[in-house]
């Protein structure tokens, strides 16, 4: 199993990895910050493994995990190979070891592109069938969510796929963290973009600020999808004179940190009342002072319609705020997993 965390566009381990991916006894899964593309490859783990036990695992788990890039978001993926560890684990990369699953056998300190690419030179394919059943277990999935999108209820994640088929193509995302970049896990997205979250201790901290710095670096489009509480925790990143036109903020309004109703614990007791921060607030009058062009939908309808104009050009950048029901988000993305 190879297994990559956040990384930069690397057109040679693109190109590398895709050469193992014809390899019948090699798996591959990448996360959305990734930004390594193949039909073969396991692209939402979450989707894939959320319904594997720890004893289903067995049949899934490697005898060598090679793990590449930065931070694994998917907790699933970490409890299950800490609970049924490989024999080996060997982590490739230039600067430093990461002994996420407890397991780490070899740190190899060099390019991993380069790496792989000496590494295959010198492989023998074996007969083998652990490639087909993950992508089988793939297959599974994918029409599973195709079926239960098709039903779903306006809400955070119904709204997360319209927001991931509007972008624009060869432009950049930033996605803030908690809800946020665990939704963009669920769904495919497009390959021609680069794909970027402010992860670190997976707070709120920054996020609209790190968007902002990426989004003057860049001469193409950017992107940022935020919840409310990361985007009004650093509003003050708007305080900018060097902000691009071309730079569109997404924020999905639930009115307090839905993570918190889905998270295991805080709805339990009371805990959740001192976990959410449930507010009124609406970004308006914030994208006014700021000088953002703004635009706020509450349901698909609208949504699916002002998404149509929110990437023309303008002279202005862009700021569309979408209300979601607090009430039910939770419930749809519970189901969601149940009908998996």
């Amino acid at each position: 199993m190879i297994l990559v965390g956040s990384s930069f566009p690397n057109v040679e381990l693109q190109k590398v990895l895709s050469k193992y991916a014809e390899d019948d006894s090699v798996i591959i899964l990448t996360e959305t910050t990734s930004n390594i593309y193949h039909p073969k490859f396991i692209n939402s783990i979450d989707k894939v493994i959320f319904p594997v036990s720890s004893e289903e695992f067995e049949e899934f788990k490697p005898e060598i995990l090679v793990t590449l890039g930065g931070m694994v978001i998917s907790k699933k993926i970490k409890q299950l190979l800490r609970k049924s560890p490989p024999k080996h684990h060997w982590h490739i990369d230039e600067l430093g070891a990461m002994d996420t699953y407890h397991c780490l056998s070899e740190f190899v300190q060099t390019n991993s592109a380069e790496f792989l690419t000496s590494l295959f030179e010198t492989n023998e394919n074996v007969e083998s069938d652990y490639q087909q059943k993950w992508l089988e277990e793939k297959g599974r999935r994918a029409e599973k969510h195709e079926a239960y999108m098709q039903k779903c209820e306006y809400s955070d994640l119904k709204v997360f796929e319209a927001i991931l088929e509007k972008l624009p193509n060869e432009s950049q995302l930033q996605i803030s963290n908690s809800s946020t970049i665990r939704y963009s896990q669920l769904f495919d997205v497009n390959s021609t973009l680069r794909v970027f979250c402010n992860r670190g201790t997976s707070g709120i901290d920054g996020s609209t600020s790190t968007a902002v710095g990426a989004a003057f670096s860049d001469e193409k489009p950017t992107t940022f999808i935020t919840g409310d509480l990361s985007f009004f925790y650093d509003s003050n990143a708007l305080w900018n004179t060097n902000i691009p036109k071309n730079f569109r903020i997404i924020i999905l309004n639930n009115a307090g940190g839905g993570i918190f109703r889905f998270i295991p614990g805080p709805l339990k007791t009371n805990a959740a009342d001192y976990f959410e921060t449930p507010h009124n607030l609406t970004a308006e009058h914030l994208a006014k002072m700021y000088g953002f062009e703004y635009v706020q939908v509450a349901d698909l309808k609208e949504l699916n319609a002002e998404l149509n104009e929110f990437y023309s050009e303008t002279e202005q950048p862009k700021i569309m705020e979408i209300f979601t029901p607090k009430e039910i988000n939770d419930v749809v993305l519970k189901n969601y997993f149940k009908n998996l």
